[in-house]
């Protein structure tokens, strides 16, 4: 009997046994397999001493690694006793890959994922492997370029290092840098001032929203200031688009030095994009317009903040603190009330009639 369970077993474990992850098995319920869907003979299972054969094959299966004792499981009550739950372990993959294959990459990769995970060694992969070490030899002399063109050369689809490249260079320890390859945004739209030379500019405003940003346009073309700011260079952000493309300032503008304002909503979200960006993009000297801010916070107009709205206090905190260090906290104490009684002003209060009328202008 002993032996035909034992088969029984191993049958039972091979339909079971995954290769990358172990499963959880009922002690009991295999035991009940070998008696109902096998012996089919409960009382022979009994008089023959079926029982102590089972303990005894699951303790050789426990000695083998095949499976392993839930420690936490409690006892099944009888003698010998068992835990009433196992592991049973992960399939053992043997190694594909030869030593002197890796060793013939080591000197640019590290493979030390790989050799813990043979279940990883596929020819698929050894072919992108080899397709990212020939790269890396060569790499001095490859232009910089976008993720997709560089996916596209090494791996012959464009979309690649976008999804389950990504997962390739983890386990080879690279990133997109490494394979000197960047995720460019979207550009943004922008907006000169009159006779301006944009290389050289040195004052930007960056706005949230399109009506707002073509108000700031007209006004930049009649030569006026925009509540109190005299951009050089005008940025749509478009909302929280701005926080993937604003690095293309960098190509349009030749001055490190640039002074950035910044408006938005007055709302969580738009709080949210600006503290998201100083914190990004650390080499730019980004702060709030506080002239345009305050023009928005004078109009008294409000509307009930969206429901979706990200209300992370943590930029609440770091607004209101900036407001304080320029001994603003007049401003601070109106932006906590609005964001505490679920209030917002948007930019549109702020349109070409209304800060012309502010002046006595007429357009």
């Amino acid at each position: 009997m002993k032996e035909k369970m034992k088969a029984w077993i191993h049958s039972y474990f091979k339909t079971m046994q995954l290769p990358t992850r172990r499963k959880k098995i009922d002690i009991q319920q295999l035991e009940d397999y070998l008696i109902q869907d096998k012996l089919k003979d409960h009382i022979r299972y009994l008089s023959e001493n079926g029982y102590r054969y089972f303990v005894q094959l699951i303790n050789e299966l426990s000695a083998e690694g095949v499976i392993s004792p839930v420690k936490k499981s409690p006892l099944n009550g009888r003698r010998p006793s068992l835990h009433s739950e196992w592991w049973l372990n992960p399939v053992p993959v043997e190694t594909q890959w030869t030593d002197m294959q890796i060793l013939a990459v080591s000197d640019r990769l590290n493979l030390t994922k790989y050799r813990q995970h043979p279940e990883w060694q596929t020819d698929i992969e050894w072919q992108r492997i080899q397709a990212v070490y020939l790269f890396l030899k060569q790499k001095d002399h490859a232009n910089w370029v976008t993720r997709e063109e560089r996916s596209f050369e090494l791996f012959g689809e464009e979309k690649f290092l976008t999804n389950e490249g990504a997962t390739l260079l983890q386990r080879l320890l690279l990133s997109l840098e490494d394979l000197k390859a960047k995720i460019y945004g979207e550009p943004f739209a922008f907006w000169p001032a009159p006779r301006t030379d944009i290389n050289h500019a040195k004052t930007v405003l960056v706005v949230e929203n399109q009506s707002f940003y073509h108000t700031c346009r007209l006004l930049m073309s009649k030569g006026r200031d925009i509540v109190g700011i005299r951009p050089d260079l005008l940025i749509y952000g478009e909302g929280k688009k701005i926080e993937k493309s604003f690095y293309f300032l960098h190509d349009i503008t030749k001055d490190n030095k640039l002074t950035i304002y910044y408006v938005g909503d007055i709302d969580p979200e738009g709080w949210g994009i600006y503290v998201r960006l100083k914190d990004n993009y650390p080499d730019f000297n980004i702060q709030l317009a506080i002239p345009i801010y305050s023009a928005l916070l004078d109009k008294q107009v409000v509307n009930k903040t969206d429901k979706n709205q990200n209300e992370n206090r943590t930029y609440l905190e770091r607004v209101m603190e900036e407001f304080k260090q320029i001994a603003r906290s007049d401003m601070a104490e109106r932006v906590q009330t609005l964001w505490d009684q679920k209030y917002r002003v948007p930019q549109e209060v702020l349109s070409l009639d209304t800060i012309c009328s502010s002046k006595g202008e007429k357009e």
